[in-house]
């Protein structure tokens, strides 16, 4: 747990960057700048530089956990073998899993195994430089290098070997599902949130959102189509739920641990990282900063979320609630596609009784267990100064 924590409060430091990053990939979305011809070019610039940190996430992980984890003054040479391991890791990945020819672009944060792959190649860097350090004499730099290139080569083949596995049991599962709107809606809004910490939740998703299901209508599948371009009535299965979740639930979950914050330097650290991410989530469904905050430091309280992520499409299904998002789950997009959504209102009565329930759990489950969220990190004590001993011969 001690680790945990430490890698999320190296995680901390490309999170804070995201609600910025987010709210420049906003505004230059089609909906938004890029609505207007004559600003077309400068929304491409927003979305580029907004994209860039979520294109390049893994390598941030890589980053932030070698710089969490590693307990030395010079932490420099780890985070830079962390981040090696990380770019040999992907590229053998990659090559033994090449991509089809309209997925050639793609960044590596889609790349197999996503951002997982950035927390696997700073674990394998740190466990490397951690040996040589026990080694009677520390080898030179370029040769844990040389090692951890080695271990990373190594490693990137049994993954890429593994790929194909991995991915159709994710893609057979979200095929399962995408024909149950209740039963299968709780499965895939779980199993979303489950795997957003390793960055391989897309995986299932684009199977949900743009292929499966059944056909609704020259040919359509899957729910985002159905909802954007079919039109269908019944679609929006796999999208409405996570309304809820981004406008209401996160924010109150990151008001609660900002709350839950000890008065002074705790809390305005937990301010400064949950506040805007809370703004983030409501207004445009970026729910990443709120969400890798907590997942690594307090595990179970991110396995709850995901469990009352799944619950919320379910609720939505079964209440008969049709809605969808282009971009994401958040206010902006709430509205812009109201008019084509079914009962699209009761999403918001819906979502102030997730925003009770997030507070008042968060609240509970920080204070009585205990819980690590940001702002509550156990501060290095001082040591007690002894008193001088009185000079020899002092009566």
């Amino acid at each position: 747990m001690g680790r945990l924590r430490r890698m999320g409060q190296g995680l901390a430091l490309p999170i804070a960057a995201l609600p910025a990053a987010g709210l420049l990939l906003r505004l230059g979305q089609p909906d938004m700048l890029g609505r207007f011809p004559a600003l077309h070019q400068p929304a491409a610039v927003l979305t580029a530089a907004g994209g860039a940190l979520f294109d390049y996430l893994p390598v941030l992980f890589a980053i932030g956990i070698a710089a969490g984890l590693s307990r030395t003054e010079n932490a420099a040479p780890r985070i830079l073998a962390s981040v090696i391991a990380y770019l040999l890791l992907a590229r053998v990945v990659i090559v033994l899993n090449p991509p089809a020819q309209e997925n050639i672009g793609d960044p590596p944060a889609r790349w197999p195994y996503g951002a997982l792959l950035g927390i696997l190649g700073a674990l394998l860097a740190l466990a490397i430089w951690k040996a040589a350090d026990r080694w009677r004499r520390t080898p030179p730099a370029f040769a844990i290098h040389g090692l951890v290139a080695v271990a990373a080569t190594a490693l990137g083949v049994l993954l890429g070997l593994a790929w194909p596995a991995v991915n159709h049991a994710l893609t057979t599962g979200a095929t399962a599902v995408a024909d149950h709107s209740v039963i299968g809606g709780a499965i895939f809004g779980t199993l979303n949130r489950l795997l957003l910490p390793l960055g391989i939740h897309h995986l299932p998703s684009s199977v949900v959102w743009f292929m499966a299901g059944d056909d609704c209508g020259g040919g359509v599948r899957g729910d985002v189509n159905c909802f954007f371009t079919a039109r269908a009535p019944e679609s929006g299965i796999f999208l409405g739920g996570f309304f809820p979740i981004a406008m209401f639930a996160l924010p109150a979950a990151a008001l609660a641990m900002w709350r839950s914050a000890p008065a002074g330097a705790g809390r305005r650290r937990a301010a400064a990282l949950l506040l805007p991410a809370a703004a983030m989530s409501s207004a445009f469904g970026i729910t990443e900063p709120i969400e890798l905050a907590f997942a690594y430091t307090v595990p179970l309280l991110y396995g709850v979320h995901a469990v009352l992520t799944g619950l919320s499409l379910a609720v939505t299904n079964a209440l008969d609630i049709h809605a969808g998002f282009l971009f994401s789950a958040g206010s902006l997009d709430y509205a812009l596609n109201y008019p084509l959504s079914t009962r699209g209102w009761m999403l918001l009565p819906l979502g102030a009784v997730y925003a009770v329930i997030y507070y008042f759990l968060f609240r509970y489950a920080i204070r009585r267990f205990d819980l690590r969220t940001p702002g509550r990190e156990p501060q290095p004590r001082a040591e007690p100064q002894r008193p001088p001993r009185p000079e020899e011969g002092a009566p």
